[in-house]
């Protein structure tokens, strides 16, 4: 009869059992092979390969290089993963709405990506240096987007806003926590811009936001 070890139940034959090395190798071998940090392209990857994790189970993927483990509920990184992203592009807008592309600047909306861990919480810090060109407020925020398809998970806001309305240049930041993520699930933050008065050109330039889980 099959013995088992004590720690992790790794099974290893009996005298008494049937002498077949093959298959008593395989039962090991797939035994060792779900306690192994498994090699993956994606999280899609390892999803399909995996379809009833256990708890306990360590993933590694390579896109977007990081190290996963099962809760017994979903898949979260390993340790909190600080995600840093920034545009040293100035730009402006008079726009009284918020708006993630500048006037005058060379790139993209600046995304942040990260995998909510499972507290649900993560706290955003952003910034940039900003001045108006009247005596109008300038406002520096962030919409949180999920991922998968992109809904609006949490608006920028005025009260999670960098507000400067002096024509003097300035360098500003604000951090936020953001609460109810659902855990292992992937959600983008991005800077947003706006004027309070369209008689003002707000200008910003160095963004930057950073987006750090709560373990």
């Amino acid at each position: 009869m099959t013995a088992y070890t004590p720690l992790n139940a790794l099974p290893y034959p009996q005298p008494t059992d049937t002498a077949d090395l093959p298959l008593h190798l395989q039962s090991l071998a797939e035994a060792i092979d779900g306690r192994t940090v498994l090699r993956y392209a994606t999280a899609a990857a390892r999803d399909a390969a995996i379809t009833t994790p256990v708890a306990g189970m360590v993933a590694w993927l390579t896109t977007p290089g990081q190290l996963t483990h099962y809760t017994g509920t979903v898949w979260s990184p390993v340790a909190p993963v600080p995600v840093f992203k920034a545009n040293n592009d100035a730009g402006t807008t008079a726009s009284t709405t918020a708006v993630e592309i500048l006037a005058d600047s060379a790139t993209t909306a600046v995304t942040a990506a990260f995998t909510a861990p499972p507290s649900g919480q993560a706290i955003v810090t952003l910034g940039a240096y900003m001045y108006s060109s009247a005596a109008y407020g300038s406002y520096m925020s962030a919409t949180v987007y999920k991922a998968s398809d992109k809904s609006v998970f949490l608006a920028s806001s005025a009260d999670r806003a960098v507000v400067v309305n002096s024509v003097n240049r300035s360098s500003c930041s604000t951090q936020f926590l953001v609460t109810g993520l659902t855990p292992g699930t992937v959600y983008n933050a991005v800077p947003c811009f706006w004027s309070a008065n369209s008689a003002n050109t707000a200008t910003f330039d160095t963004m930057f936001i950073r987006v750090d889980p709560v373990m």
